[in-house]
């Protein structure tokens, strides 16, 4: 036995864990004591526990099913059985998949349909089966639609703007008359870069659409862009690629914004636009009479997105109805006379929608506009020489479109329901999130279904640290076991935050001439730091003698492995609200949400994982 390495293990054991523990130990020595309870004749004497949460990743021809493992009951461990229908989603008339499914040494379970037809809805069911007593009931309904990989994006358009360019490209898979199977494009783009295919530090855009905008460029420099379509079921088999250099001497705008669409909300219009080819960014104007010359200017600037632009105009009244116009705008406009659109076809009125009924698991709360990717393959590597198919539970190893819609969609909503919190910004747990967000309507049952079945209702809750103390969190942040796999070993607390903080964590660089490195051995390596000098709260150093006010669930303030939280977190308050529901509010008042990455939460080092993941340099002593 290696006594070095289960030291190691005490002596990382939180405090709220450790108290569990020897429960756990002193339970279990009263249990010894007591005589066996009879097994029952029929299981339906007994309640026997299935599966609650089952996660489905479409895969090519497939669908990868992964839950956690059910606990024994009367000392028998249970296999599995699972049920699919693809007409309707109805157990009732279901068909038992042929192979029964044992349970394993990991924490998860994984079975996987095989020969389902590309592009057709399955619903899919799990029942837990203990030998001698009988079955579970079956999960709740989950269901995904088989995909193959996508075909490369074809046609790449470069256009030169100042300090940007916008990228177009098609669909690779247009001429299939099917549904699109491409779930998310991979921009990415380097100065000077030249090759088929991007370098490791080639900064990256993630999009939905097939165009995109790279802002903040340095005018005359040339960019080679790349574009690669990936789905669940793979990438695609090469880039397409362009080298252009943004303008350096642009003019004023010369074509105005097409009429925007105007949806109502509470206190808001929210307006959507075609991009404007050239333009680098917009600015919003509104008035209660039909008279642009009279508008009142929106305080914020609006960046150009492509193929489509989605902004805001907040704090209006409901009681008044509003025209609005949407203007051309780059750093040659000097006066209101740029172009701008004409005004809408009418006023429209915001008013506030009705409230959520959260008994109602078939409320509509919006649209997702394409899939929150949740698992991944990985290719195999010295960690894993098999590889990792589908078991990478991303949010537990890396920045996922997944946890930046969890973090900022709570931090909007406490930002607008409890100002007076002032709060810096939102820290969660990855394990808090446990299945995909797809593609289409968003349902409060769908959307309370992505959270793990025992975090449903954990609650908000407020606290304040120091800047030193907040330093020591971000170390125990860096410090969770990095396994490059959502299973055993604590992944499930990997750090999720919200967009106002960004940090690199560094891992130890392998060992040259490795092969495999597994186990033990391994272990030294799941471990980061900080990077020195990446830890920022917008943008800005952390302050020592400054308190932050940070916005968490009550699990996660409790000590379960970030101890600091529980030990030196003051001005504690919770609020009797699920978290999960901040995150319904926000896509209820939204209507529309799109999958995005912003570069948070960069990883170095350790464990290979998908881009933009890089090798990284750290030495183990």
């Amino acid at each position: 036995m290696n006594y070095d390495y289960l030291s190691s293990c005490w002596k990382r054991l939180p405090l709220r864990r450790y108290v569990f523990f020897c429960g756990i130990v002193f339970s279990t020595l009263i249990l010894l004591a007591c005589p066996a309870e009879t097994t029952p004749d029929s299981g339906n004497d007994i309640p026997l526990s299935g599966p609650r949460s089952i996660q489905i990743t479409p895969k090519d021809g497939s669908l990868v099913l992964q839950w956690t493992k059910v606990a024994p009951a009367q000392g028998i461990i249970p296999s599995y059985d699972v049920y699919y229908n693809s007409t309707s989603a109805n157990s009732a008339n279901a068909e038992k998949w042929p192979e029964s499914i044992s349970s394993n040494d990991s924490q998860l379970v994984q079975a996987t349909l095989t020969s389902l037809e590309n592009h057709r809805t399955y619903y899919v069911w799990v029942k837990a089966v203990f030998a001698g007593l009988g079955a579970s009931a079956y999960s709740e309904t989950t269901y995904s639609i088989p995909i193959p990989p996508p075909m490369t994006p074809t046609s790449l358009e470069v256009i030169s703007s100042e300090e940007m360019l916008e990228v177009r490209w098609g669909d690779g898979d247009e001429h299939v008359l099917k549904p699109k199977v491409a779930v998310t494009y991979e921009v990415y783009y380097q100065a000077g870069g030249s090759g088929s295919t991007p370098p490791e530090n080639a900064p990256l855009v993630t999009v939905s659409e097939t165009g995109a905008v790279i802002p903040g460029l340095t005018n005359n420099t040339s960019y080679t862009v790349w574009v690669r379509a990936s789905n669940t079921a793979g990438k695609s088999t090469a880039y397409v690629r362009d080298t252009k250099a943004p303008a350096v001497q642009p003019g004023v705008p010369t074509m105005a914004p097409g009429t925007p669409t105007v949806e109502a909300g509470d206190g808001k219009l929210t307006l959507t636009w075609n991009q404007v080819s050239g333009v680098p960014r917009y600015k919003l104007y509104y008035n209660t009479s039909n008279n642009f010359s009279s508008a009142t200017e929106f305080s914020q600037i609006i960046p150009a997105n492509a193929p489509t632009v989605r902004a805001d105009i907040n704090g209006l009244d409901n009681t008044k109805a509003y025209f609005v116009w949407v203007q051309s705008w780059n750093s040659k406009c000097v006066t209101k006379d740029a172009p701008y659109s004409a005004n809408i076809t009418a006023s429209v009125q915001p008013h506030p929608k009705p409230a959520i009924v959260w008994n109602d698991l078939t409320f509509e709360l919006g649209t997702a506009t394409a899939d929150y990717i949740f698992a991944q393959d990985l290719a195999p590597s010295v960690f894993f020489p098999d590889g990792r198919p589908n078991t990478d539970r991303l949010t537990r190893v890396q920045e996922t479109a997944l946890g930046d819609l969890f973090t900022d969609a709570a931090a909007w909503y406490i930002k607008k329901k409890y100002p007076e919190e002032n709060i810096d910004f939102v820290f969660l747990n990855g394990g808090y999130i446990d299945n995909a967000l797809q593609k289409g309507k968003i349902s409060t049952g769908s959307l309370s279904m992505i959270t793990d079945p025992d975090s449903r209702n954990d609650k908000f809750l407020f606290l304040t640290l120091t800047g030193t103390q907040l330093k020591a969190f971000f170390d125990e942040v860096a410090d969770v076991v990095h396994t490059g796999r959502g299973g055993p070993h604590e992944t499930g607390f990997f750090g999720v935050i919200s967009k106002e903080v960004q940090y690199t964590i560094q891992y130890y660089k392998l060992p040259t001439g490795t092969t495999e490195l597994s186990g033990d051995a391994a272990e030294p390596y799941w471990h980061g730091i900080m990077k020195p000098g990446t830890l920022k709260i917008n943008g800005e150093d952390i302050v020592d003698s400054q308190t932050y006010r940070i916005c968490t669930t009550d699990y996660v303030a409790a000590g379960e492995w970030y101890t600091i939280l529980y030990t030196d977190g003051q001005n504690k308050r919770p609020i009797d609200t699920p978290f999960w529901h901040g995150v319904a509010e926000y896509i209820y008042d939204q209507g529309t949400i799109t999958p995005y990455l912003d570069g948070r939460i960069k990883v170095e080092g350790g464990v290979p994982l998908p881009a933009p993941w890089v090798p990284g340099d750290r030495i183990k002593d």
